[in-house]
């Protein structure tokens, strides 16, 4: 009765301080005392066996005395929250020391924010802890129980007004932010213990999973202080080793065991989900839906928290092994996932919103003051960027749109490449600095005069690829377009490389002919167009190695051999390193990106220059990999992927930029189409290809046999290394325009092995670098995998114009349009 009292209505005033202070002292003591007794009268062990076991080990009941709870150490934070909702306290612990994984940390204070953010969108109070109040008897896990009891201390000020405590772990996650907990129906229930639950499992087996205690709500009174003071005996009994699931095992037993004492005023509430299972919620949100994609349970409606037990994320392991890499991978994708659910929520009261589930990027929503903020600041800044690859043509574009294809299209003033969002020092000048690209010094955020109706734009191969470059344009542009321009990518990895080796063979020479290996006639002239010291050595080197026998010049046998074996050289070694970083990705082990595996966020800008431009020739050939950072921030439909080999040709160029002008949003009647067939200034052909160099003409089949042939494709990999590869290329071609195979994945070895068509061999000697051997079994190759024969990769995007589409790279017609430039 004096329990039934202190609970049934809630307290008011003095007897805040003191709930039930209207029994007298005698009977709530005698009260105890028979609730002691009780207890130990009704704590059959689980099973026959531990029950022989503990009577025998047993002490007398008199040996058992009550725990003494200290005080919560003053280092730990209490907020209060406002307005109705301070009659509820949400209570939380960390563990005392930092979390094992570097991003476990991290995933925590996420945690500990989406209560917060919870706590504050309702008025609640919130109760951190990261200390053991009681370790001897109450460590691990049994921790709650000590921080709830010191909080539920009649004179507790810590507690402040809240009349119900909500203890949430600290790995679990609010998923529906509006929802109210319905404390005046408990109330009038007279339910002071609320939790999940299945009343056969836990009343009847007494099995311990049949209860959750990450999550559950207590009544502030004496018939709560009386349950945790029974879970602190049960937690320094002799009891204690035989249950399972540590806390959540004693509440079980003490509801099977004496459900007289208990029951009446739990509830196992299965009206709402309070405590989901984070596997059955996996890929369930839709951002800014407030309905799961599927019924879970037969149930559409939001889970008000997901628990992700068991995820291990703070020690990245299991003690007992039963989680692998895999396993915590997928839980943190899964929590992150549910954060920025929740996030978003809260978020938009801020006039912020995300893009996209599994990624950080905020941008503002429309309407908001933030929003009408940054487009006034934004409003000179580009409206497109086209962000790569290197080697795909991007010099090609920039002539023609530099030189009048448009009058409203205007790009940056001065050098080609900015470079903005991919080098540190660049971006560290700040977005006054670089739309002085476009306006000059003393350029102002936001001020243009008489040039807002211009669509300003930028090139930057560099953009593609480099680390945070996709982020930091986000951060600035969110609603640019961006547009990625795709090679052949052993093409591009070829021509990216004889880019480096003439450099190193003909110094300064390299920016003033195209075949600057036909240049140097003497030691003398190799001497005079070095650029350093190191370019002088390899290059006298080549001369003394590949001089002709008279002397005035280079064998181009020789140069052939030179260009070959240091481009193995050079592959080789980073194959090895990307072959032990998709072993690593295979196994779902972090690191959880290639890049990031390889290292390069971490570079200086010197060193990740250096490893860009002369290490990285089959990574940036990897375009999926790129393509999905990309894509993680910007919506596809921001998003222009067009391959390179159609604006090198005059029956198709017209058609490739009547889609560009499509997707800028630009009258493809006011273009200058002259521009598309005119000679740019580093032309020797007379085509518009800019900066084109040629190569050594002596590359033969069987020496490139290994970079290409199609049969290397799955010869090494794995299954499980064929289905990441299948699922990556089909991620590249669903985003491609015409189905172009430019954006397929590299995996495993043959990575560069994305032909559609296999043309027999040349009969020249001088076979092409680009082509395979023979047509793989099947059918033409899209990426990874063998295709029906004259299959086309699927296309999300519907063509702008009615024009004659252009045809797909081919290796045929690759070889025709580039064998001056590569050989």
């Amino acid at each position: 009765g004096g329990l039934l009292d202190g609970c049934s209505r809630p307290a008011q005033g003095s007897e805040m301080t003191m709930c039930g202070a209207r029994r007298s002292l005698c009977g709530l003591m005698s009260l105890t005392i028979l609730l002691h007794v009780a207890q130990i009268v009704l704590y059959p062990p689980l099973d026959a066996a531990s029950q022989r076991s503990v009577r025998q080990s047993q002490p007398p009941a008199t040996a058992i005395e009550p725990a003494i709870l200290r005080p919560l150490a003053t280092t730990a934070a209490a907020v209060r929250g406002g307005g109705g909702g301070e009659r509820l306290m949400i209570v939380t612990a960390t563990q005392p020391g930092p979390c094992t994984t570097r991003r476990g940390d991290h995933v925590l204070s996420l945690a500990l924010k989406n209560k917060w953010q919870f706590a504050t969108m309702h008025g609640h109070g919130m109760w951190l802890s990261s200390e053991l109040l009681s370790p001897w008897d109450l460590a691990g896990q049994w921790n709650k129980v000590a921080v709830l009891a010191a909080l539920m201390q009649p004179a507790s000020e810590a507690r402040g007004g809240a009349s119900w405590l909500l203890w949430a772990d600290d790995d679990v996650l609010f998923s529906d932010m509006s929802f109210r907990f319905p404390l005046d129906q408990y109330e009038a229930q007279e339910a002071w213990l609320v939790l999940w639950g299945d009343e056969r499992m836990t009343y009847e087996l007494g099995d311990s999973e049949g209860v959750n205690t990450g999550t559950m709500l207590l009544r502030v009174c004496d018939w709560s202080r009386a349950l945790l003071e029974a879970m602190t005996r049960l937690a320094s009994s002799s009891l204690r080793p035989v249950l399972t699931n540590h806390d959540q095992g004693g509440l079980v037993h003490l509801l099977h065991t004496a459900p007289e004492l208990w029951r009446r005023h739990t509830r196992l509430e299965r009206d709402y989900t309070m405590n989901g299972h984070w596997p059955s919620y996996t890929g369930a949100f839709t951002l800014g839906v407030a309905t799961l994609r599927s019924p879970v349970w037969g149930s559409s409606a939001l889970p008000v928290i997901v628990h992700y037990s068991g995820c291990q994320m703070c020690r990245g392991h299991s003690f007992n092994g039963t989680w692998t890499d895999r396993g915590v991978a997928e839980c943190v994708a899964a929590f992150t996932a549910n954060y920025i659910f929740a996030d978003d929520q809260s978020l938009r009261r801020l006039g912020l919103r995300h893009t996209r589930l599994g990624m950080p990027g905020v941008r503002p929503a429309e309407g908001s003051p933030l929003f009408a903020r940054h487009a006034e600041l934004t409003r000179c800044m580009p409206r497109f960027l086209v962000v790569g690859t290197q080697k795909g043509g991007t010099s090609t574009l920039h002539y023609v749109l530099r030189s009048g294809w448009h009058p409203r299209v205007a790009l940056n003033k001065g050098e080609k490449e900015v470079h903005h969002f991919s080098l540190d020092d660049n971006h560290a000048m700040g977005p006054a600095r670089y739309q002085a690209r476009w306006d000059g010094e003393g350029a102002q955020l936001g001020t243009c005069p008489g040039r807002e109706d211009k669509v300003r734009g930028e090139v930057s191969a560099t953009y593609l690829d480099y680390p945070r470059a996709a982020e930091r344009a986000f951060a600035l542009l969110p609603f640019a377009k961006v547009v990625l321009l795709l090679r052949e990518p052993a093409a591009r990895l070829v021509s990216s490389f004889n880019m480096r080796w003439q450099v190193e063979v003909c110094g300064k020479l390299t920016w003033t002919r195209r075949d600057c290996f036909k240049g140097l006639s003497s030691r003398e002239q190799v001497k005079e167009h070095a650029v350093g010291p190191f370019q002088l050595a390899a290059a006298l080197k080549v001369w003394a190695r590949c001089q002709t026998p008279g002397g005035d010049g280079l064998d181009a046998s020789c140069l052939g051999a030179d260009f070959v074996e240091k481009l193995a050289n050079r592959t080789r070694r980073e194959r090895r390193e990307i072959d032990v970083c998709l072993a690593a990705l295979e196994a779902d082990a972090p690191p959880l990106s290639l890049g990031r595996c390889l290292g390069l966020p971490i570079l200086s800008q010197r060193k990740l220059y250096k490893r860009m431009e002369d290490g990285a020739y089959v990574y940036r050939s990897m375009y999926a990999e790129h393509v999905a950072v990309w894509l993680s921030y910007f919506p596809p439909e921001q998003l222009l992927v067009l391959p390179s080999e159609p604006l090198f040709e005059r029956a198709t160029v017209e058609a490739q930029m009547s889609r560009l002008a499509a997707f800028l949003g630009l009258d493809y009647k006011e273009t200058n189409q002259e521009v598309l067939f005119s000679a740019s200034p580093a032309s020797v052909t007379g085509a518009p290809h800019e900066n084109g160099r040629e190569g050594v003409p002596v590359l033969r089949r069987r020496e490139h046999h290994h970079f290409t042939h199609p049969s290397g494709v799955g010869a090494s990999m794995s299954p499980r290394r064929r289905q990441r590869c299948s699922r990556t290329c089909a991620l590249g071609s669903a985003r491609t325009t015409h189905g172009s195979p430019a954006v397929a994945s590299s995996c495993g070895r043959g990575l560069f092995t994305t032909h559609r068509h296999a043309s027999p061999a040349s009969s020249s000697q001088t076979a092409s670098f680009l082509q395979p051997r023979t047509a793989p079994p099947g059918g033409p190759t899209i990426g990874c995998e063998p295709a029906p024969a004259g299959a086309a990769a699927p296309s999300t995007r519907a063509p702008p114009v009615t024009t004659a589409q252009p045809p797909l790279p081919t290796a045929a017609n690759a070889e025709a349009r580039h064998a001056r430039d590569e050989g």
